[in-house]
């Protein structure tokens, strides 16, 4: 897996750096500036239906997603769609791509 990208529930985070502290802090273990919300998982289940190839590490208000990069584009078109659908903070560290 060479693309990332982070899920997340959030009302700590306002910007592109600040985004990409919480997605270091998420990665060494720290969840503290998440909340744990259903609408993760609604987002996860429907991207779990997809059958794409991706990875899709889930935690209590987060979701951090992998795929290869040649199916970066395509995954990051849709989840950045599926995040507006759900009302979701997506973040994309490769760019430092901030979505509320």
């Amino acid at each position: 897996m060479d693309w990332y990208c982070l899920v997340f529930n959030s009302g700590e985070i306002n910007g592109a750096g600040s985004a990409q502290y919480l997605y270091e802090k998420i990665c060494e273990g720290d969840f503290s500036l998440v909340g744990d919300i259903d609408i993760i998982d609604n987002l996860y289940n429907e991207l779990m239906e997809k059958n794409f190839k991706i990875t899709a590490d889930k935690g209590p208000g987060f979701i951090v997603i992998g795929c290869s990069l040649e199916d970066a584009d395509f995954i990051d078109d849709f989840i950045s769609g599926l995040c507006k659908k759900h009302k979701l903070s997506y973040y994309e560290p490769q760019n430092m791509r901030y979505q509320f």
